[in-house]
């Protein structure tokens, strides 16, 4: 009966542990998807947003292609959908098929911001995804936010590291709050073994640069 006792506690002590396991999963997962959601398809769709407003303004001066624009806010459109179609599978963005620049310039081009790209093709494929939504949060943060009159995004491969670094003119101070895109950055770059620096003093522009370790 004792070890009956013994064998039934070690038991539902294994039960309770691989629900928390299961549990702990779900979480993870859940972050996970909130994360591609947000430094994904999110920033494409602002991004789109920004291009209609600037439209919308110049709709009557004759100043702007606004049927180019319209045309190419319905291409966004229909990246975006298929990006979350792609998440909701846990799978990377589908603008990736074609390069980590172009996913990007699919991005940049519709902000009124001009965006330097230097991006090499030869980037280890198993990073592009992290590339991608660092580069993407950082760059859409830099149009809203930051008055930027510029935006460079620089991305390097030395023999055992990614370097994807984001830098703009604008007024500086950004800082990541709990629960914002840039926190939410740290907890992704960190999840592939790699780390994010912020710097953005008052009135002098910010970089964020993330360190993506690779195989040589």
């Amino acid at each position: 009966m004792t070890r009956l006792r013994a064998e039934l506690a070690g038991a539902l002590r294994e039960v309770a542990a691989s629900r928390a396991r299961l549990v702990q999963a779900g979480d993870e997962e859940r972050r996970r998807l909130e994360r591609d959601l947000h430094d994904g398809a999110q920033q494409r769709l602002v991004a789109l947003g920004m291009a209609m407003r600037l439209a919308q303004r110049h709709l009557d001066d004759g100043t702007v292609d606004v049927n180019g624009l319209l045309d190419q806010g319905v291409a966004e459109l229909g990246t975006a959908v298929a990006e979350l179609r792609q998440i909701a599978h846990g799978l990377r963005p589908t603008s990736l098929d074609d390069g980590l620049h172009a996913a990007l310039s699919a991005i940049t081009q519709s902000l009124p911001i001009p965006v330097r790209l230097q991006i090499p093709a030869d980037l280890p494929e198993e990073l592009a995804t992290t590339a991608y939504f660092v580069a993407a949060e950082a760059v859409t943060n830099a149009a809203k936010y930051a008055n930027a009159t510029a935006i460079v995004v620089r991305v390097a491969r030395s023999a055992d590291a990614m370097r994807v670094r984001i830098e703009d003119d604008g007024c500086g101070g950004a800082v990541p709050r709990p629960g914002s895109g840039l926190s939410g950055l740290l907890d992704r770059v960190a999840a592939v073994g790699g780390a994010l620096e912020l710097r953005s003093p008052a009135g002098r522009g910010t970089t964020v640069e993330a360190v993506l370790p690779c195989e040589s």
